[in-house]
Parts: C-alpha cells; structure tokens; sequence
C-alpha cells in the first residue's frame, strides 16, 4: 500500500501541471491538493514525508524540464548532464513539499479547524519558503491557476498568488473533507458548511471580477518589438549588425508615421549586447532619435558599472528617460550562488559562468505622463517587484529572453506570472521577449494581442496597440503579501493551541 500511495502522489504531482499553461485545465487544481490530502491524512510521519516528497518530484520533474534546455544550450552541457541536472534541482525542490506536508502531520488533529484550514496554510507555507530560501524560485505557485479561473479570479487583485492559492485549496478541502473523510466526524453540517462556504466564495467572486480599483488616466501608441534571433547568434558580429539594422530601421519608420503622436518602442532583455558606459547613453540617443521628442524607446542593454562589473538592465531613449537596473538575478543563469562551492562545479562540468551583478531594481522609467515599472525576466515572478512602485506607476513592463526556455512548456508559465502581475495590480502590462512569447496583457490579465515562440531564422515581428494608463492601487498592491502571511501564522498558532488542548485531554 506505501509503494501504490508513492506512486499515486507522483502521478498526482504530475497531473498538477496540466492545471498550469500551456495546458489550462485549472479544475485540476480543485481536484489535485484534496486528492493529496486524502493520502497523507491518516499516515505517520515517515510515511507524509515521503508521500509528499513523492508528489513534489512528480510536479517538478514533469513542470520544469524546460531547465533542461537552458543547460544545454545556454550552460554548454551535454543533454545527459542536463536531464541529470535537471533532475538533482527537482529532487532538491522536492523537499520544500516534505517539509511543509510533515508540519501538517505535525499540527494536525480531528478538530475540523485543522481539516480545513491548516492543511491548506502547509501548502502555501511551503509556497512562501520557496520564495526566498537558497536564493528563492517562486515558480508554479498554486495561485496562478486562478488567472484562468472564473471562479477565483476576482479574488486575485486583493488577495495575490498565495491568498488565491490558499482559497484553491481550501476548497479542495471542503470538497474531499465532505465527500471521504469520516475522521472528523463528517455529517451533513460539515457538507452543508462546505457547500455553503464554496457558494459564498463563487458569488463574492462574480462581483469582485467587476471591481475596478484603478482609474484610467491616458493612454498612448506602443509598439513591442520582437527580434526574433538565437541566443548563439545574438552574441555574434552578425547578429549585433542584425539587431542595430531592425533598432535603425523601426525608429526610422516610427519617426517617418508618427510625428506628431507620441509613441513608445518596447524592445526586449539585452537587446544591445555591446556593454555601455552610463556616460554613452546620451550619445546612444543622439545617434537613434535625432532630438526627436515624439518618439520613446525602451532598450534592454548591459551597463558597465563604476566598479567595472557587468548589470542587465534597461534604458529610455528620447520621450521616456531613466535606467533601470534588475534585481533579482537568476542563480547560475546570471550569477553563481556559494562561488566558492560552485566554482568548481562549473570547472568539471566546463559550463560558461555568468557574473552579473544585481542592482537596486527601484526605479520608474517614463515622463510626466507616462510612469513605467519594470521587470527583467525572471524578476516578474517576485510579487515585490511591482509592488515598491505600484503607489507611482500607472503601466507595467516585463523585458525577457525567453530564447533560454527553448521551445517547452517554460514560456508559457512565464507568461501565465505575468497576466498574473497584470491582474494583480490591475494595471496594463507590456510584455516583450526576444523569440516569444510577446504580449499586450490588459488590467484584468487578459491577452490583447500576442506573437507566438518563434521559429528558426524569421525575421522580427511587431505588436501595436493603444495601452491604457491605469492609476492607483489595488488592496494587494497596497498591503502586499505580509497580512496573509500574518493569517497563516495565526492558522499555525491556534492549530498548536488545539493540539497541545487534545494531548490534554486524551491523557
């Protein structure tokens, strides 16, 4: 029965994914977490750990594969030794699930408290650790199934990925606790709870979805430019001469049509891979707009910094001025956690080695009139990211080499986290990747208009539409993330109250 049950939560782990896009099946993820529950609810420790453990390398090892290509063609591995490594990270993620499910066999008890609530705080604790533990991979988050989910959706603006994750999975819970287990004394006031509570959570939702919490305050032309070029090419004296042509040649055309209404070029992550001194942006400027101030141009670059390192970051040109440098980098893709340890790894394996530094991630880019708030790639799946200016911004932008992910499943969820953002603050979002998947996401996350991943030596291709400016803050861009932390905490506290009650009395 051990053996059925590791295999069964495997599967479980797996079939998780398909709730996620590219596949979009999110009644799974109102199946999957009560499935789990009825696994480990009646097991000792050993055999939750293991159980739940299991079910993690089923979600990651089936979720992230798309690692494997950015080891091989990025890294310079073999496809052996990235499938392996691949693996080794999925087994290490793994026990973030381990640790979160033991603490429910830790906490839990009969009293129906701990049934609906403490299982579904175990499972976004372990969401929440992840985010910033051994330097953080906040990736297939529960909440993000809910930006394709009519009825949760609207909760996404106030509560944000872990407060709807928890919503997906209590409700989980009130379906299996009625349905199977009869270990808290299941009756039909349990079933009419749960049925009561689902309902309540479906019609608060319907008018939430209608809840504006932003105003309009303007809107303007942009363009998203997507170069479409290889990341072995885009190093290359070729590929430096193709993108410099497209950059000349859009401008050119941009300049020739749109004289006299203002409009922003959006390109994507270091789209100029010569590095620059912050002293050459000017003259960068001079040489591609002429002092024409009609035109704004976002360029993703690497700036050399004072000390000489090396910062991926972005610049405006012309109408929207500002530099932005990422924050949050992404372990051995940018920089190399623990070099002392790691080094050596890179030296048998004979991977390239990456060595960005991170800055300070808090500027807006923009004018008067229009306030952006930026995200490098992988920064977008950080709540706080948009957060620290969600007070001043009235648009979102996410520059991003998705090149890396290869043509997988690993876009697709990167592009899901940003609707997700988009929805979030209820703010327009500009999304622009140099292969795909590029985008204009509208306040409610909803995709306007799209490229899809790009194929083989194609030329660059374009999005326009008229954004709209979205001013102001949603209940979760003003409190953030810490209330329902506090919330989980109070779960955690009361369940010990209760356990520490039952040792009482049973003896």
């Amino acid at each position: 029965m051990g053996f059925i049950k590791l295999i069964t939560s495997f599967v479980l782990g797996a079939i998780l994914i398909l709730s996620f896009q590219p596949f979009g099946y999110w009644p799974i993820s109102f199946l999957v977490p009560g499935l789990l529950y009825v696994l480990i609810r009646n097991e000792n420790f050993k055999k939750t750990f293991f159980i739940s453990y299991s079910f993690g390398f089923g979600l990651w090892a089936w979720g992230i594969f798309w690692i494997e290509n950015s080891i091989t063609v990025y890294g310079g591995a073999n496809f052996f030794v990235g499938i392996f490594l691949t693996l080794i990270l999925a087994a290490f993620l793994s026990f973030f699930q381990a640790f979160s499910f033991s603490l429910f066999f830790i906490f839990k008890n009969k009293n129906i408290f701990n049934a609906f609530l403490l299982f579904p705080a175990c499972w976004i604790l372990g969401e929440w650790l992840r985010e910033f533990l051994f330097t953080g991979f906040p990736w297939l988050y529960l909440g993000y199934t809910t930006i394709d989910n009519f009825l949760l959706k609207g909760f996404i603006p106030i509560l944000g990925v872990f407060g709807t994750g928890f919503m997906t999975v209590l409700i989980s819970q009130c379906i299996f606790i009625s349905l199977f287990d009869s270990s808290i004394n299941r009756n039909k006031k349990v079933i009419f709870t749960s049925t009561i509570l689902i309902l309540l959570v479906f019609v608060m939702n319907e008018s939430l979805k209608l809840k504006e919490w932003t105003k309009t305050s303007g809107s303007f032309d942009a363009l998203i430019v997507q170069p479409n070029i290889d990341i072995d090419k885009k190093w290359s004296a070729e590929g430096r001469k193709k993108i410099n042509k497209d950059i000349q040649k859009k401008i050119g055309e941009n300049l020739l049509t749109e004289k006299k209404q203002k409009i922003v070029l959006f390109w994507p992550e270091v789209t100029l891979t010569d590095p620059l001194y912050v002293e050459e942006i000017e003259l960068l400027e001079k040489k591609l707009l002429e002092n024409n101030d009609s035109l704004g141009v976002l360029l993703g670059t690497l700036i050399i910094s004072e000390s000489g390192e090396l910062k991926n970051s972005l610049i405006g040109l012309g109408a929207i001025k500002g530099i932005y440098d990422k924050k949050y980098l992404v372990p051995f893709g940018e920089y190399v956690p623990l070099s002392g340890v790691f080094n050596r790894f890179f030296n048998f394996f004979n991977f390239n080695r990456p060595s960005i530094i991170a800055g300070e991630g808090t500027s807006l880019l923009g004018d008067e009139f229009i306030k952006i708030s930026p995200a490098i790639c992988y920064e977008i799946a950080y709540q706080e990211t948009y957060l620290k200016n969600s007070d001043t911004s009235n648009l979102l932008f996410n520059a991003s080499n998705d090149n890396w992910f290869g043509k997988t499943i690993g876009p697709y969820q990167h592009l899901q986290i940003a609707r997700f953002r988009a929805a979030e603050n209820q703010k327009y979002l500009i999304r622009s990747t140099s292969t795909g998947i590029s985008a204009f996401i509208n306040d409610k996350g909803k995709i306007i208009s799209k490229t899809n991943i790009a194929k083989k030596n194609v030329p660059s291709e374009s999005l326009k539409e008229k954004v709209i400016l979205k001013s102001g803050q949603t209940p979760f861009s003003k409190m953030g993330k810490n209330p329902f932390i506090y919330f989980l905490i109070i779960i955690f506290f009361v369940s010990t109250i209760l356990k520490f009650r039952n040792n009482v009395f049973d003896n």
